[in-house]
């Protein structure tokens, strides 16, 4: 099982792709006098809650997903979920779960606030070697599989995108969509470069396109196109969240490329790959990619010109130049 949390400074567009979505089932709410009050009575205590304090970081948008091929009813994801919350500290927060079938994987999404009645918020620090240590004894109690243990080996989520309609719900459908998956892109690798980011996402049909202001600042924008006939208009990144912006990025990219790191990663990468040239000393340069992979776990991408290979890129990121050998 994985847990993934978005925090965040309103909850409306959050509520409404979650309670709006097809197919959706309201499995239960947390701390409410009632299971049986309506979605747009929750969706006002929540709202007034919320506003009672003037963080940035107000509500919290939270996804648990099981394994493909694993199933859970309801009463017992709603009863997960309840267990899950009181193990975050939200076990007395308004919150609400809702089934999703939309994905090959089994999940729900639960929303809630981090401010409490009085006004304080919760303490949210390390909230995720928390969540780590809520998902691994919930699989552990319940006999699920385990999830990776560590943010790198994670692997993408399967994603269904929305069908092709033209309304205002597809638009906020999308920036979710979007934004699940940047995010756990960017937990998974040190990205450096809106290229790179571009590279990564392609799979997921997302596609970035980085602009420059006249005076200078750095704008992105995201849009889906699975090359099949959907296509979506380019929504700015500030609109799929702010922490998603150009220059919020660029400042993450900054940091990544000025990290005192890289070069022992590079070291450790270009011994790795010496190592497998050693090991397999016929090796036509065109199979290390496949080589590197089942061998060593590390994920290349080849430079070429032409017909020859001129270096390659590491899962870190690093540019190497190949092996005399």
């Amino acid at each position: 099982m994985i847990g993934n949390i978005i925090y965040g400074e309103t909850c409306q567009g959050t509520l409404n792709y979650v309670l709006r979505k097809e197919g959706m089932r309201i499995l239960g709410y947390g701390n409410t006098f009632s299971q049986s009050i309506t979605p747009k009575f929750f969706v006002n205590v929540l709202h007034f809650q919320g506003q009672r304090n003037a963080t940035k970081n107000r509500y919290a948008h939270i996804s648990l997903s099981l394994p493909h091929g694993e199933h859970l009813d309801d009463a017992t994801f709603f009863k997960i979920s309840e267990e899950y919350m009181d193990s975050m500290g939200y076990g007395e927060q308004p919150y609400v779960v809702v089934r999703h079938t939309d994905t090959k994987h089994e999940h729900v999404h639960i929303v809630t606030t981090n401010v409490k009645e009085d006004g304080k918020l919760l303490n949210i620090f390390n909230s995720y070697r928390r969540n780590i240590a809520a998902h691994q004894a919930l699989e552990k109690k319940y006999g699920l599989s385990p999830s990776p243990s560590t943010k790198q080996e994670r692997e993408l989520p399967l994603y269904r995108l929305p069908e092709l309609k033209i309304d205002v719900d597809n638009t906020q459908g999308t920036s979710f969509y979007i934004q699940d998956v940047l995010n756990i892109i960017l937990q998974k690798y040190k990205v450096r470069s809106f290229e790179e980011l571009a590279r990564l996402v392609k799979p997921c049909h997302i596609e970035i396109k980085k602009t420059n202001s006249k005076y200078g600042r750095i704008g992105v924008a995201y849009g889906l196109n699975n090359q099949q006939g959907y296509r979506t208009r380019f929504i700015n990144g500030s609109e799929v969240h702010r922490q998603l912006s150009g220059p919020k990025l660029q400042k993450v990219f900054n940091i990544h490329s000025q990290s005192r790191l890289l070069p022992m990663h590079r070291k450790r990468l270009l011994k790795q790959i010496e190592t497998t040239y050693n090991l397999f000393k016929t090796i036509h340069p065109q199979d290390l990619k496949e080589v590197l992979k089942n061998y060593q776990n590390i994920d290349i991408k080849l430079d070429t010109k032409g017909d020859t290979i001129s270096g390659y890129t590491g899962n870190a990121g690093h540019s190497i130049p190949p092996s005399p050998g």
